[in-house]
């Protein structure tokens, strides 16, 4: 019995190709695909029952399906609160996420007894950053403090304060280039390992994997759709 922290005997990396790591299985794959070193590439399209075969002999297989379903959910819905006043510590700025263009925007700037400032609410999520510096994120928690956040906790708490947002994907000749909203780490990492290009920051995917990249924005409660304007 192998233990459910070892790697797993064939990984789907891209649609339909498997990294293996278990050579006792290329005798059930050569008949379904090309191997290559530690590669297959299925070509069959019986690959649901490939996939059932191999399990019941006893191989651990991760498909890209299972890397979506693993991706952390949101967290529930948090209304905002009330409103709080922070003085603005020396060269730092501040974004808050918004919920309507699924971005970061530059929190506004109130003046107040010569100091500047930002008016936030309970439960809105900040981005902090110095200069060019790595940002720091936060919630905004009861009693107006401050509760530190990494990244990933900061967007999906962002994506949470959405009401079923759409975003559009553009046709790019035969490719599709995906939005360029700020996705948590997992996601995005899961979404790059499908791209074949990046256009300005933007992923760039074929037609294949357009299923599995809505798959990843319905995760974090979006519609994909193609812009065909």
């Amino acid at each position: 019995m192998k233990s459910a922290d070892q790697p797993y005997d064939i990984d789907e990396i891209a649609p339909g190709r498997f990294m293996v790591r278990d050579p006792r299985a290329n005798t059930l794959l050569k008949r379904e695909g090309d191997l290559e070193g530690r590669w297959f590439t299925l070509r069959s399209w019986r690959r649901e029952g490939l996939l059932a075969r191999l399990r019941e002999r006893g191989f651990r297989v991760r498909t890209l399906e299972d890397r979506i379903r693993a991706l952390p959910p949101l967290p529930p819905r948090q209304p905002w609160g009330s409103a709080s006043w922070h003085p603005l510590p020396d060269g730092e700025r501040w974004s808050v996420f918004d919920a309507q263009r699924l971005d970061w925007v530059a929190a506004p700037v109130e003046t107040r007894n010569g100091l500047d400032g930002c008016v936030v609410h309970q439960g809105q999520v900040i981005r902090r950053r110095r200069g060019r510096g790595v940002p720091r994120y936060a919630q905004v928690a009861a009693g107006a403090t401050l509760r530190a956040i990494n990244e990933t906790e900061a967007l999906l708490c962002g994506y949470a304060q959405a009401m079923t947002p759409t975003l559009a994907a553009r046709r790019d000749g035969d490719r599709i280039l995906l939005p360029a909203q700020p996705l948590p780490l997992p996601h995005r990492r899961l979404l790059y390992g499908l791209a074949v290009d990046t256009v300005d920051h933007r992923p760039v995917i074929t037609p294949d994997a357009w299923p599995l990249a809505q798959a990843i924005y319905e995760r974090l409660g979006v519609r994909l759709v193609v812009d065909v304007g």
